[in-house]
């Protein structure tokens, strides 16, 4: 027999993440080989249309450079933030942002004339430690991602679990403490307000308003707003007792919820991604010693809590990977000429020893 691979190169696909205040866009080929990149900012309070006009000129800088370089492009993931319908590309509702009902699919692909694939930022980012990254081997596992909010996404026997209406996976809405601070979504104590990058800024926040000395002090300028992870964790290196608690503190709570997946689906494996991720130094080793001692003995033992190999790129090559999923999944719907259907596998060569 004559090994096969997919080559790379066949064809090159954008991903993108519309993540809370930001957009990323990037070019890769079919091993998420990024080639090109951008990045934008937005308020919370911009329109959603502007917000739309923003992505739609970075797709078009990804489409002019795919033109350049003379590579077809296969099209286009969207990973963002809330409920997704799949089938339709909707973006049903994101409570950080207040969106509801956005026909994502509908608008991009009536601006761009490109298929489009979207899907909740965390079964994307699944998707990309599937295919690429630290879970290409393992048939179980949940993927965590917590950015200003937090979500997971559920692999069960190599598939996405979308559960019955599509929406499985929203673990950072599930309670915590029931008489926690109250979370966007109108719910109390939620695993998204005391484990993600807002909760741990919102506790440096209330150390400095309570008075505590901190090297933050002068750093925190008009609120929260302002401060960001890479200050926190300059301070915590530098041994601010209000960094590192707060930190610890975040990665207890990452820890009860993580314990909390252990016990429900016994997977192989945890990956811990996104932007918060940038901490793990200091959250991952607190989050290990609490599912130590808060998870049951025989999953615990199964389940291997491991670093995101994307870390803050996680939603945005996860976006890489829907089109990937597409593509191994329904091949002819997203193959950009017929003629390349015969191109997309490659000879591997075999080499002795």
């Amino acid at each position: 027999g004559v090994l096969l691979e997919l080559d790379p190169d066949v064809g090159w696909v954008i991903g993108a993440e519309i993540g809370v205040g930001h957009l990323s866009v990037v070019v890769a080929n079919l091993r998420a080989g990024v080639s090109w990149r951008r990045q934008a900012f937005f308020d919370r309070s911009d329109s959603l249309e502007s917000v739309l006009d923003q992505l739609t000129s970075l797709l078009r800088q990804a489409r002019q450079h795919c033109q350049r370089r003379g590579r077809p492009l296969m099209g286009a993931g969207i990973a963002v933030p809330g409920l997704v319908d799949v089938s339709s590309g909707t973006l049903v509702f994101e409570p950080n942002m207040g969106w509801r009902e956005v026909p994502l699919r509908e608008a991009l692909s009536t601006r761009l004339h490109l298929p489009i694939y979207v899907d909740n930022d965390a079964n994307a980012a699944a998707l990309a430690e599937r295919y690429f990254g630290v879970a290409q081997d393992v048939d179980t596992f949940a993927y965590v991602v917590a950015n200003i909010g937090l979500g997971a996404g559920l692999v069960i026997g190599g598939q996405i679990y979308s559960g019955v209406s599509g929406y499985a996976g929203e673990a950072g809405h599930t309670t915590i403490d029931p008489d926690g601070p109250i979370c966007r979504c109108g719910n109390q104590g939620c695993w998204e307000r005391l484990a993600s990058l807002r909760a741990l800024v919102e506790r440096v926040d209330a150390a400095l308003q309570a008075g505590e000395a901190s090297r933050l002090r002068d750093r925190n300028g008009d609120g929260p707003d302002s401060m960001t992870l890479e200050v926190i964790l300059q301070a915590a290196r530098q041994g601010d007792a209000v960094a590192q608690r707060a930190l610890s503190e975040t990665g207890t709570y990452l820890g009860i919820g993580i314990a909390n997946l252990v016990n429900l689906l016994n997977p192989t494996l945890v990956a811990f991604g996104g932007s918060l991720s940038l901490a793990h130094e200091y959250l991952l080793p607190r989050a290990r010693e609490v599912v130590e001692s808060r998870a049951i003995g025989e999953s615990r033992r199964a389940a291997r809590i491991v670093l995101s190999k994307f870390q803050a790129d996680a939603c945005v090559i996860g976006g890489v990977a829907l089109v990937l999923h597409e593509l191994l999944s329904r091949p002819r719907l997203v193959l950009p000429e017929p003629a390349l259907a015969g191109a997309v596998l490659q000879r591997r060569e075999m080499v002795p020893g």
